[in-house]
């Protein structure tokens, strides 16, 4: 019997970029996360992110969806949903209508929302899918659905940086969650460490830049995927020679007494 082996000078383990810190961080690499199979959609494989067995109160994936593939039959349940095109296109269905999405193109979804997917091009599609129980508040109305583009969001000042909210939730507060895009420039960072009650799922869109978590600096660069716990110290500077960007979720507009 003969033994395959790697190459002498392979080193797997020095060049792994993961971390997990249960109760602060995650840091997940694109090449090191492990392809998983949803039941309910076809052609398409999921990259799990976020789960509960993480501490985390959501789920997010990355949807790689083949060409053909998409949702099984349209989705229908008792969560509220966020999905946001990374890369390809996509035909997403929310009741009767029908979207053409591109790349930018996102939806908010509220509890009992009837939704599809479907991959029409000859191309992969990559889509962000976020899942979490929506917390309703006495006298405060579900928002409606949101269908729409980042392109078409218009950017802010915000500290040093600037930021999409492509969620009004400053709006409406019978919003529970927030997914901005914050732009960094190279050589932008924050203005100060920020210690949030909220967990976050960020997502590296372009560029790189090193990330401050809990007194560890990390190096993250696009595709990067960081979940941090409620409270866990959390500081961003960009580097490199493009612009930085990352989509953010957080939960917002409650009160954190919930849960006792």
């Amino acid at each position: 019997m003969t033994v395959k082996t790697g190459p002498v000078d392979a080193d797997v383990t020095t060049r792994n970029r993961s971390i997990t810190k249960p109760g602060l961080y995650s840091i997940l690499p694109r090449g090191a996360r492990v392809l998983s199979t949803i039941p309910t959609f076809v052609k398409t494989s999921a990259q799990v992110m976020t789960t509960p067995a993480l501490g985390a109160r959501f789920t997010e994936y990355e949807l790689l969806i083949h060409p053909g593939g998409g949702t099984r039959a349209p989705i229908q349940d008792e969560f509220e949903h966020f999905l946001f095109v990374i890369e390809g296109e996509v035909t997403f269905t929310l009741g009767e209508t029908e979207h053409a999405f591109t790349q930018g193109g996102f939806a908010w979804l509220p509890p009992n929302s009837r939704f599809a997917l479907h991959n029409g091009s000859d191309a992969l599609t990559r889509m962000l899918w976020l899942r979490r129980r929506y917390e309703p508040v006495e006298g405060v109305p579900v928002p409606a659905p949101i269908v729409s583009n980042e392109k078409d969001v218009q950017a802010e000042p915000e500290d040093t940086y600037v930021e999409k909210h492509l969620i009004p939730y400053d709006e409406e507060l019978g919003f529970d969650m927030a997914f901005n895009l914050l732009i960094f420039e190279p050589g932008i960072y924050f203005s100060y460490v920020e210690s949030h009650i909220m967990e976050h799922g960020l997502y590296m869109l372009d560029g790189r830049g090193v990330y401050y978590l809990n007194n560890d600096y990390i190096e993250v660069q696009k595709d990067d995927y960081i979940y941090m716990a409620p409270y866990c110290p959390q500081f961003f500077y960009a580097t490199g020679w493009e612009t930085g960007r990352y989509i953010l979720y957080k939960d917002i507009n409650r009160d954190y007494i919930a849960g006792l």
